[in-house]
């Protein structure tokens, strides 16, 4: 027979097992909806679970397992369908302008440059009468060199590390880069009307000719409109500029893929790097060889280029000193929920939460971390 103190003993215990058995369930249901509200990208075929008292590092590494282990392996024209649609639908802006710096450089093309007066006096010094020559570097081999040449490297690239995310933002950079240049070199050229040095025999057909000029003292030539068209864009070089601006842009790609500073100092990631740059510079050379322009007019014209490559690379992808500079920044809103298990963690400590404005480069970087990304294979 029980005493009535271990009866009340025994009531005791059995109420603190049914409450607890109750806090339990509502702890799972509490932990299921979680997990509905939180998921991952990709089927998990198991949620994730780790202690709440692991370090932000080691929740984030086996995030990265999960996800990993998510990844299955996928045809790459259905992968391209699926993850390059919804980049170019967040980027529909800036193709726009890709379209409208298109129709730009069609009319600066077509209009006639303004006829900038040219005296007797400015044939004194020669700088206007050197003998016309044909290209060295046709113009229809610009766009070759400042696009295409380019693209086949980022194609490449591509094909090699399936990453879609790198691809979109690398060829919208390098479209963006040479489209503005081009913008902007033709409409110098149109604005300022200055002569080639082979403006002479433009004008009057050979050495031989005898200059005429009209009542004002400016020049009355007598040279075909196309020819007369070409005679007044001499600043800046367009050449230069386009191959700049193309050649440039893939140099500072090809540093970044090869993390050419890492402080590891492997020198021989100078060589790809510097190539492009040199196949410039010979195409700025050439245009001063062939007598269609100064020398001040390759010169504006690379600078410009080199500035718009250097200045659109970095709208897509961080400083070639970035310990992350092969990669380019997360910009769709969908990366955050890569992380999306983490914020199950009641874990309270110093780098826990992450700001909510956090990227996945961001976390990378600070935390020492890689962090898979969507489109992307290691």
């Amino acid at each position: 027979m029980r005493t009535i103190q271990e009866e009340q003993e025994f009531a005791d215990e059995g109420g603190q097992s049914e409450v607890g058995s109750a806090s339990a369930r509502r702890s799972e249901i509490e932990l299921a909806e979680c997990r509905t509200e939180a998921p991952l990208i990709g089927t998990l075929t198991k949620p994730p679970s780790w202690s709440a008292r692991g370090s932000f590092k080691e929740m984030i590494m086996k995030t990265k397992t999960i996800i990993s282990r998510s990844m299955e392996p996928m045809d790459p024209l259905h992968s391209l369908d699926l993850k390059l649609w919804p980049l170019f639908k967040y980027h529909i802006k800036d193709w726009i302008f890709i379209v409208v710096l298109i129709v730009v450089e069609v009319v600066c093309l077509v209009v006639h440059p303004y006829r900038k007066y040219v005296g007797e006096q400015m044939f004194v010094t020669g700088k206007l009468r050197y003998p016309l020559k044909a290209n060295t570097v046709p113009t229809a081999v610009v766009p070759v060199i400042g696009l295409v040449i380019p693209f086949i490297f980022i194609l490449a690239h591509y094909i090699w590390k399936r990453n879609v995310h790198d691809f979109h933002h690398a060829v919208l950079g390098l479209f963006t880069a040479v489209l503005l240049t081009a913008a902007i070199t033709d409409a110098v050229k149109d604005g300022l009307g200055q002569p080639r040095p082979d403006f002479y025999n433009r004008c009057f057909g050979s050495f031989d000719s005898i200059p005429m000029f009209d009542a004002t003292g400016n020049v009355k030539c007598s040279g075909d409109a196309a020819t007369m068209r070409e005679a007044y864009k001499s600043f800046p070089s367009g050449h230069t500029s386009w191959s700049f601006a193309g050649m440039g842009y893939l140099s500072m790609y090809l540093a970044g893929k090869l993390s050419i500073c890492d402080r590891q100092g492997h020198s021989w990631k100078v060589l790809p790097v510097i190539l492009p740059l040199l196949g410039a510079v010979f195409v700025g050379v050439s245009r001063i060889d062939d007598y269609w322009h100064h020398w001040t007019d390759v010169f504006a014209g690379a600078i410009l280029g080199l500035g718009m490559a250097y200045f659109c690379y970095h709208q897509h992808f961080p400083s070639l000193f970035d310990e992350l500079a092969s990669r380019p920044y997360a910009h769709m809103e969908s990366w955050h929920n890569l992380l999306a298990p983490v914020r199950l963690s009641t874990e309270t400590s110093d780098d826990w939460p992450p700001d909510s404005t956090s990227t996945p480069y961001d976390l990378e970087r600070d935390h020492n971390i890689e962090i898979p990304q969507p489109g992307r294979e290691e």
